[in-house]
């Protein structure tokens, strides 16, 4: 499984976590699914009535929110998201792509794991281009 690095996503942005989910956004492809993680069903249970959520076989609760505005809300400030982009809903053998946001002493990255060989290069050059032009570089692991 490919891993690679989307670096720029906050350097210099004023309104980094509408510009992290409309790139996280730009992982979707017709049909897929956007997944987040609430936290582990053992510690607290999701909250949120009208939200379509599920939990995984290690208890990990992932949730749906019908757009970036609902994400924004559920997520708050907290910008160290992870997701999970599946192409069949809450099938976790369908996972595309894991979007997880890490942290070094020298930035913050969107690390993309992908699933299916040559789909994150396949989006690179449509859906994820723009991004690109507006700074957003690739490092690979």
């Amino acid at each position: 499984m490919p891993k690679y690095y989307l670096d720029n996503i906050f350097t210099g942005r004023s309104y980094g976590m509408d510009f992290l989910l409309s790139v996280v956004y730009g992982f979707l492809e017709e049909g897929d699914k956007l997944y987040f993680e609430y936290g582990y069903s053992y510690i607290n249970s999701f909250p949120y009535k009208n939200v379509e959520n599920f939990e995984d076989s290690v208890n990990r609760i992932w949730y749906r929110p019908k757009d970036k505005e609902e994400a924004k809300s559920i997520i708050g400030n907290n910008f160290m998201i992870n997701c999970i982009v599946l192409e069949r809903d809450r099938d976790m053998e369908s996972c595309k792509y894991r979007l997880l946001v890490v942290e070094s002493m020298e930035s913050i990255e969107l690390m993309v794991t992908e699933y299916e060989e040559g789909s994150f290069q396949k989006l690179l050059k449509t859906k994820l281009k723009p991004f690109l032009e507006q700074g957003v570089k690739v490092l690979i692991d």
